[in-house]
């Protein structure tokens, strides 16, 4: 039996935080390595997945 539990959170960032986060971004992708085993990604998602994600939602907040 598996439960999802989805936690909705509203941060107020102001654009340049936002911008700041997605060019911390650029640096943190270097950190991607296909070779690494699931067990040792945060939530089982590889850095490349979750960068892009992350970006992807910062641009959709700043083109509304």
């Amino acid at each position: 039996m598996y439960t999802q539990i989805i936690i909705i959170m509203l941060i107020d960032f102001t654009e340049a935080e936002l911008e700041t986060i997605a060019a911390a971004m650029d640096d943190y992708i270097q950190y991607a390595d296909a070779d690494i085993n699931l067990e040792d990604l945060i939530g089982g998602i590889p850095v490349a997945e979750r960068v892009d994600s992350i970006i992807e939602k910062i641009d959709n907040v700043i083109m509304q």
